[in-house]
């Protein structure tokens, strides 16, 4: 295609997003199919070890993935790079021998901590967490100042050329070109499971201390607001997202107690002040559907696992289904069987719209997917899920 074929087709798989998320039926369902950094250079024929901290190497990886892969959307990086994590010398994030990141279960604080957490989370933050979790930033002045300008100034080197370059591929392959996730947060009790006391750890507390955890839950309330509420116009095209993490490994009492009330009223002000809310469900969530209809109207929900049926017939009406379909099938079925089983899920939850296409899981390595099986995964979903 010439570039005004390409401006034209950015055009149309814009407004297919934009529509699912006014609440109207687009033209085509939009589909929301990832492939990580780590996937892009592996495809791409590159050593994953070294060549992720090199940005021309980067971008030359998410050209050729974007080229291979007719997704919606510009795919192919991650944001979570080792080159910012070794610098700053990071206990919570790993690399493997292969080159692949890792997130250890670390908590960040004691429970004789919590006192201290409830009156004052942000200089918790500071003061206790970002040395422990980064060895580098709890050396002494200047070798801590040192590790945040060469931090700083990583960032702003990948990002000066990868920006710019996902702006071009978007326009080069024909992808969305507005963007439609402009903040990111947590939960609040997930900030407080992931950050400072670790799965295992607030997994105990809710037992030995509930009121504390209650406590501080609501004073990392505010938090979780400012790190996800955008700076831009309100709309409902603009997406904030959230990673839903502990409820699934919770009984539903502890859920009912400690998880949903502060996780309600924050999806709630983010809907109120005129934005959307993208929310990944991860795991299996089929015991908490009747919560997740509670929540305002227009919420975009990506399941992990469960029954598309059954999360249809409950939330189709109300709430943006995505997600569901198997990863693994692209790595073990063959193109025709990927062919029949796209068809089948969007059978089940394309009509009436209401409906993102997507996997259960993102591709985070190329052996998670065949490269003919994504392809053929893609070309059903833009062909068969005309409306």
């Amino acid at each position: 295609m010439d570039n005004n074929a390409m401006l034209e087709q950015s055009k149309y798989r814009n407004q297919n997003f934009i529509d699912v998320y006014e609440g109207r039926i687009p033209k085509c369902i939009p589909c929301a199919v990832g492939v990580d950094g780590a996937a892009a250079l592996e495809y791409a024929g590159k050593n994953l070890l070294l060549d992720q901290y090199n940005a021309e190497i980067m971008i030359e990886a998410m050209d050729y993935v974007n080229g291979l892969f007719d997704t919606d959307t510009v795919v192919g990086f991650s944001g979570r790079l080792p080159s910012y994590y070794k610098i700053l010398g990071a206990v919570n994030y790993q690399m493997g021998s292969d080159g692949f990141l890792q997130h250890p279960n670390i908590p960040g604080i004691e429970p004789e901590d919590y006192d201290a957490l409830i009156a004052d989370p942000v200089a918790v933050a500071w003061e206790k967490v970002v040395p422990k979790f980064y060895k580098e930033l709890a050396k002494p002045a200047p070798h801590n100042m040192i590790a945040i300008a060469k931090f700083l100034y990583s960032q702003q080197a990948i990002m000066s050329k990868v920006g710019p370059a996902m702006a071009k591929l978007a326009v080069k392959y024909g992808k969305t070109t507005q963007n439609f996730m402009y903040g990111r947060t947590r939960a609040p009790f997930d900030l407080l499971a992931d950050t400072f006391r670790s799965f295992t750890g607030v997994s105990i507390d809710i037992r030995r201390m509930p009121d504390k955890v209650l406590a501080a839950v609501e004073a990392l309330y505010p938090l979780v607001i400012k790190m996800g509420m955008p700076k831009v116009k309100p709309s409902k095209a603009v997406r904030i997202g959230i990673a839903l993490h502990m409820p699934t490994f919770m009984r539903e009492k502890d859920f009912a107690r400690f998880w949903w009330p502060s996780y309600k009223r924050q999806v709630e002000e983010f809907v109120n002040a005129g934005y959307g809310v993208n929310m990944f469900c991860e795991d299996d969530w089929m015991r908490y559907l009747d919560y997740l209809y509670d929540l305002p109207a227009g919420c975009e929900m990506q399941f992990e696992y469960g029954d598309p049926k059954v999360i249809k017939e409950k939330l189709g009406k109300k709430h943006i289904i995505q997600g569901l379909f198997p990863v693994s099938t692209l790595r073990t079925d063959t193109a025709a069987e990927v062919e029949r089983k796209v068809k089948e899920y969007i059978d089940i939850l394309a009509p009436g719209g209401n409906y993102v296409f997507g996997l259960d899981k993102g591709i985070l390595r190329a052996a998670d997917a065949k490269p003919e099986n994504l392809q053929i995964l893609l070309k059903t979903v833009h062909e068969y899920g005309q409306y």
